[in-house]
């Protein structure tokens, strides 16, 4: 089986053993998880990294991902490029956390994938900063005076995070080369029009690039069956060829609308709801006590409750998202 899930950040509490079981998620040695972008593994030869490492390599099943814009770009570019599965690829983790390079047409369980990661940073309002820049104190003051994000070169920004000329190049070249048809589509931001429709908040926080221009270019002319991207920090289904991943971890197909998926922050119970919840192996009937919306200490992942359960006398407490079964109405 092959699933998808959004940016993670260095942050990998989801590929938890107890976290994927909570899913329903039991992963084999064939099986596959694809991080659109932004996974964070790579950010410092250190040891974070070091056991980051080790947790992948003994997982049964194998990690895939694509570049985002938040990917130390000169620590990847250590690591040898090899083919696999018909394209591209780096092994960080050989055999079990594979960069999934731009550009490329992989075939993986009988099913077909377009990859082209990357983004735009567009948390740079305090600039783009440089050690070696004679004003480089002086400029990280007022953005640190101003309280404006900034970024600093080969520390915490790559121009890699946007392709190269050859990067678009070769991504057409293989698209053609199969007709300009796939079954699925990673990508880290996404086409300039998909963008818009995401981003109608007031300001509008994403601008357009010779990325999502060059993305709005393959929209118009391939032909598939799915997209998936991340980047934009929510989950939401965009239509129904067009799915936008953060925290979710779904199947590549046959899923249920990212409407049931958890989400932090958005919880979809509130208090004095009567809930019915699973505990163990049983089921229990509850009025909402408490509303945790970005989770807890253990866990911010999904929206988190306390259960006030009369039968028993008793209040359980930190019961995810996840575990109730649905609202009870009176």
């Amino acid at each position: 089986m092959i699933y998808i899930t959004g940016d993670t950040h260095g942050e990998f509490g989801r590929f938890s053993n107890k976290r994927m079981r909570k899913q329903g998620l039991e992963l084999g040695e064939n099986d596959f998880v694809i991080v659109c972008g932004d996974l964070g593994l790579c950010w410092a030869k250190d040891k974070t990294f070091t056991y980051n490492c080790k947790n992948f390599a003994e997982k049964k099943y194998s990690t895939l991902w694509i570049q985002g814009n938040h990917e130390n770009y000169d620590m990847i570019e250590e690591y040898p490029i090899e083919e696999w599965h018909g394209g591209k690829v780096r092994h960080i983790v050989k055999d079990k956390v594979i960069l999934l390079e731009r550009g490329q047409v992989f075939e993986i369980e009988g099913k077909t994938f377009f990859t082209f990661g990357g983004a735009a940073s567009h948390d740079v309002q305090g600039g783009i900063l440089d050690r070696e820049d004679i004003d480089f104190d002086d400029d990280r003051r007022k953005a640190i005076r101003s309280n404006l994000p900034f970024r600093i070169k080969h520390e915490s920004w790559w121009e890699q995070e946007l392709p190269s000329e050859e990067e678009l190049e070769e991504g057409r070249k293989n698209l053609a080369k199969h007709g300009y048809k796939v079954d699925y589509v990673l990508t880290h931001c996404c086409a300039t029009k998909i963008q818009e429709l995401v981003d109608k908040g007031p300001g509008h926080l994403y601008s357009t690039d010779v990325l999502t221009d060059f993305l709005q270019e393959v929209e118009e002319k391939l032909e598939y069956k799915h997209w998936y991207f991340g980047h934009y920090h929510m989950e939401l289904d965009v239509d129904d060829k067009h799915s936008l991943l953060y925290h979710a971890i779904i199947p590549v197909e046959g899923y249920r609308s990212l409407a049931y998926v958890p989400v932090p922050g958005r919880p979809r119970y509130h208090r004095d709801e009567m809930v019915r919840i699973k505990w163990d192996d049983a089921e229990k009937v509850g009025k909402v006590f408490v509303v945790d919306a970005f989770g807890t200490i253990d866990q911010n992942e999904e929206p988190s409750y306390d259960i006030l359960v009369e039968e028993d006398n008793c209040l359980y407490k930190h019961i995810c998202e996840s575990d109730i079964i649905g609202k009870i109405l009176m």
